[in-house]
């Protein structure tokens, strides 16, 4: 080739290599990441761990309770039972033998939990939308986790069914990257294991599917499609399979069918009205949405400005739907009780993201901006933690659960908890006339009948009548030293037109064959509550509505 043809041949547009002073700060120094990742998971470790000592709530108590009984041997859906698969009762049964039947021990097992799904979360969102957004948004996904109108002190299933995704998720797209069909597999397997936690779980095993579906959309690989799909559904079957047998053992597949299947598809998720369901989203929507309403700003942000972000569309897709499919989970039963929001947390904290991806990318061209918009990443989550930090840093227990659940007594089933603690001697037996198993717990004891939400059999099903004999049978056969009386309406339900047996039962056997020992008496809905001792003043005049009383069985009754 001439000279002058070769002055006619177009010149490449040829990009000087960046120095080593030009490349971005990560780039340099590669373990800089993990040093802010485990200082922020190690921060909020902390933050959670101030919350250690707060009082439970019934679902906790409960839950704790099904761990401690499928350790001793107890039946599933027979001598204990829940609506919900068996996965939770496993679940904590693990975390009972870990950290122990103690609530404060359970509290601290949470904590780790908690910081185990922090660390999965954030390997799944920079998989998902890139590293710099990612350790930006890991510190306001800890914060949105532990909202207190979420539930975020307790150590509720939705936190278990969170890490198991958060994990399967992470393995998903690592399988998916390096076409790996094991890790896809093993990515089934946790995504299948949160479903049989709670049921929630199952609107991230779709987003799976919908990744491969994408990836196929893009590359017209049907093999690969094929490979991938069949490796994350055998990977979801092995749990399934491995539980189902387990019951089978157990000789309880029947009755966890009834149980998870059969009880709440007649009587519980049919009977709540479009109305009333709108009425509990308003009502707690508005409360966790309040506490954190510059966070809930910057997730309605993004998803206006997602749409203008330079990534592939199916890129875009993905994101949406994993905050759609996430968005889902608060909504089966139309009740959105406060926990559940817990699994709706990572879309917000991607919407985020995506007002903090929108703004890196119209800020790439200016260094100064760009160094500005690091300080903004910084600030955001350091200034909410400022204006709350009377609730992270100084949380006053009481206080933050009568906020969270109104005039809940679960303050003072503490304090009752504690009383019979260290009065209960070896071989002594309790029982809990009311929706408070978490009493059960402080005892350091186990219920005396497979009932122990008493809202199940006060609800209106044929069932209603048979059950209250059955709790009635339980008391008056194992005769239980201790029982307590829990007036409280959201302890009971009590239904004018249900079965009133057990409670008619009850205001005629407590007092003929127990003696009033102690009493939280609930002045008030604020947490205003006198703790009054029999023996100190016998004729005390209630001055609450709402009580729990503790009795003691008379001699020789």
């Amino acid at each position: 080739m001439s000279k002058k043809e070769n002055k006619n041949q177009p010149v490449k547009n040829v990009q000087p290599k960046k120095t080593a002073d030009e490349k971005p700060l990560l780039d340099r120094v590669p373990w800089l990441e993990y040093v802010i990742v485990g200082i922020t998971i190690l921060a909020l470790f902390f933050i959670r761990r101030n919350f250690i000592g707060i009082a439970f709530e019934r679902d906790e108590g409960d839950y704790a309770m099904f761990g401690k009984w499928l350790l001793t041997g107890a039946k599933p859906y027979v001598d204990f039972y829940e609506m919900k698969p068996p996965g939770i009762f496993l679940s904590y049964a693990l975390i009972v033998k870990l950290f122990g039947y103690e609530y404060t021990s359970l509290q601290l097992g949470f904590c780790y939990i908690n910081a185990l799904t922090l660390l999965f979360s954030y390997l799944f969102i920079k998989k998902f939308i890139g590293r710099i957004i990612s350790l930006a948004i890991l510190p306001v996904l800890g914060f949105l986790l532990l909202n207190p109108h979420v539930s975020g002190f307790t150590i509720q299933s939705e936190f278990l069914v969170l890490l198991f995704v958060m994990v399967g998720l992470y393995f998903l797209f690592l399988g998916n990257e390096k076409k790996n069909y094991l890790l896809i597999v093993l990515a089934g397997i946790f995504l299948g294991f949160s479903v049989l936690i709670k049921q929630a779980g199952v609107f991230f095993c779709f987003f799976g599917g919908l990744l491969f579906l994408l990836d196929w959309w893009k590359t017209r690989k049907v093999k690969k499609l094929i490979f991938e799909i069949s490796a994350y559904v055998i990977g979801g079957i092995i749990p399934v399979i491995a539980v189902v047998f387990w019951l089978q053992l157990r000789g309880v597949t029947k009755e966890a069918f009834f149980w998870i299947v059969e009880f709440p598809g007649k009587y519980y998720l049919s009977n709540q009205s479009f109305d009333a369901g709108m009425d509990l989203l308003q009502m707690f929507g508005k409360n966790i949405i309040v506490f954190q309403s510059f966070f809930w700003f910057m997730a309605f942000v993004g998803l206006v400005c997602g749409w203008f972000l330079k990534m592939p569309k199916e890129k875009k897709i993905l994101l949406y739907s994993f905050i759609f499919l996430s968005s889902l989970t608060i909504v089966p039963g139309l009740r959105f009780m406060t926990h559940y929001w817990i699994l709706f947390m990572p879309g917000i904290a991607i919407s985020i993201a995506l007002t903090y991806k929108f703004l890196e990318q119209i800020t790439q061209k200016i260094k100064f901006l760009q160094t500005v918009l690091t300080i903004v990443f910084v600030i955001v989550p350091l200034a909410h933690l400022l204006s709350a930090d009377s609730y992270y840093l100084r949380p006053v227990f009481d206080d933050i659960l009568h906020n969270a659940y109104g005039s809940n007594p679960f303050p003072e089933a503490k304090v009752v908890g504690d009383y019979l603690k260290q009065n209960m001697k070896e071989g002594d037996q309790l029982f809990i006339a009311g929706s408070e198993p978490q009493i059960y717990l402080y005892a350091n004891t186990l219920g005396i009948s497979r009932h122990n939400f008493i809202n199940f059999i006060n609800a209106k099903t044929p069932f209603a009548k048979q059950w209250q004999d059955e709790v009635i049978h339980d008391v008056e056969t194992k005769k239980p030293r201790y029982l307590v009386f829990v007036r409280h309406p959201f302890s009971w339900m009590l239904d004018k037109e249900g079965e009133m047996t057990f409670f008619q039962w009850t205001q005629k056997y407590i007092p003929e064959y127990y003696d009033w020992v102690l009493v939280a008496d609930q002045v008030d809905t604020r947490g205003n509550c006198n703790y009054v001792y029999f023996k100190d003043n016998p004729n005390y005049q209630f001055a609450g509505q709402q009580f729990i009383s503790v009795f003691e069985r008379k001699e020789g009754k």
